[in-house]
């Protein structure tokens, strides 16, 4: 399945999926592109991969990214190879991206992708959260979170990221239910010794 996060600037979308992924090796987390500078702490390849603005559109160009947006004065973009190649191995992908991006990845995947939107636990924390990362534009960034705040109703889930552990929970009990539900597998599928099925019937 496609697991997509998305959240206003400073949420801790990026923290959250880092975690799933270390918990349990069957979601994997693609690694986004962008022009954006790293922040302090943060390692090519393994946050983002950083590259030139250049760069960043010759790839776009030849068709490499999956789906791509500029938020904050910054582009971001999927790779599509990787992402193809994980769920043919069998594995959930889960993505933490923004609006924007979200609505690209449910137009390519569809009903295939279960949409979780992540809130802070109250607005001081989540300011304190955006100082501590120094972050600029601010007014921008306060516009902005309004507009991903709008989109909410549409997606599947909202999520509170106060306490790692418990958001982690969380998450991994939305997954279990979407397992579960009869729309993702049928009858069929289970007859056919399907290895997803199997798993459910022995958990």
């Amino acid at each position: 399945m496609i697991f997509v996060i998305s959240a206003p600037s400073g949420v801790g979308k990026s923290t959250l999926a880092k975690a799933i992924v270390c918990r349990d090796k069957s979601f994997v987390h693609p690694v986004s592109y962008t022009t954006r500078i790293a922040r302090p702490g943060e390692k090519d390849g393994d946050d983002y991969r950083y590259v030139t603005p250049k760069k960043f559109e010759r790839l776009a160009k030849s068709g490499y990214f999956l789906e791509k947006a500029f938020v904050h004065g910054a582009h971001y973009a999927t790779p599509k190879r990787e992402v193809e190649r994980r769920l043919k191995e069998g594995k959930h992908v889960l993505f933490a991206i923004d609006v924007q991006g979200a609505r690209s990845i449910v137009r390519i995947f569809k009903d295939r992708c279960i949409r979780i939107f992540l809130l802070p636990p109250n607005r001081n924390t989540w300011l304190a959260r955006l100082r501590k990362r120094q972050e600029a534009q601010w007014a921008e960034r306060m516009a902005h979170a309004k507009i991903e705040l709008a989109q909410m109703p549409s997606y599947d889930y909202c999520m509170v990221n106060g306490e790692l552990d418990k958001a982690i929970n969380d998450f991994f009990a939305i997954a279990r239910a979407e397992e579960l539900r009869p729309a993702k597998f049928g009858g069929a599928q289970w007859l056919n010794g399907d290895r997803r099925t199997k798993k459910l019937s022995s958990a």
